[in-house]
């Protein structure tokens, strides 16, 4: 719902950076972001899912544009970091959200092509991203940094170890950038998303699991895209003035060792 008149969560007219956000849990992100008054700049690989995400954003009367990127190409990345503090003045928020999955694969199986390109689009497309961002906020002496990272970074994923260390290593990321960015007023915080009903839960088949996670889940279903989307808007928001460096796990109660 947007506020027309009050801006509540203190992100009106701010810029963001969303990518992977033309479809899923960035897609949900992009559109909750832009209704409070957000300019965002929707970043995919994908031009029909990335203008798709755009189309809704601007249907509502927001503020937005499209940039495709590959966050795993760090030329590309300095393009879409410059096009946007061009754009709309300066980057307020950035949204690491792209990411893959994989079907199961037990980890000996897993090449190291595999593991490689998991790795590089996963925790070092946000390294990339964050890179290139952050001189902008320094320079504003603000900001605010959510990465997107998964319940199998804290827990693990049996068959899923290349995809569970990716997602690892982006909590490490950002709780380390944390400390370096507190002095410059540049919050940073990860979203552990747990089982979250997106395209990709289908296509990686871990859509075969959700009936047996359902048991482990006091509220009764998986996550949605649009609940990790209300946690991001509050990480951008200035009611977390004083929340960095911290893994929030919006999953229904599930119980992780946090």
């Amino acid at each position: 719902m947007k506020k027309d008149t009050l801006d509540y969560l203190g992100i009106g007219e701010k810029t963001a950076i969303v990518t992977g956000g033309g479809r899923g849990i960035g897609r949900a992100i992009s559109i909750s972001l832009a209704r409070y008054g957000v300019k965002v700049v929707v970043c995919d690989i994908n031009d029909k899912n990335g203008n798709s995400t755009l189309n809704e954003i601007t249907s509502h009367g927001d503020k937005g544009t499209y940039f495709q990127c590959d966050v795993s190409n760090p030329l590309q990345v300095r393009q879409l970091s410059k096009f946007t503090a061009e754009t709309f003045g300066g980057i307020d928020i950035v949204v690491n959200n792209a990411g893959i999955g994989s079907v199961s694969i037990p980890f000996e199986q897993i090449s190291d092509e595999e593991w490689d390109k998991m790795l590089r689009v996963n925790l070092t497309g946000p390294f990339y991203v964050c890179k290139e961002t952050i001189p902008y906020m320094k320079t504003q002496k603000h900001g605010k940094i959510v990465n997107i990272s998964s319940g199998s970074g804290i827990i693990g994923a049996e068959f899923c170890a290349h995809y569970a260390a990716s997602k690892a290593g982006l909590i490490g990321f950002t709780q380390s950038i944390a400390k370096e960015l507190g002095p410059f007023k540049i919050n940073a915080n990860v979203i552990a998303v747990p089982t979250t009903e997106t395209p990709m839960l289908a296509e990686t088949n871990f859509d075969v699991f959700v009936e047996d996670e359902l048991k482990e889940i006091p509220w009764g279903r998986i996550g949605t895209p649009q609940d990790v989307a209300n946690m991001v808007l509050y990480l951008s928001s200035d009611a977390s003035e004083y929340v960095t460096g911290q893994v929030l796990a919006p999953n229904g109660g599930r119980r992780t060792p946090i």
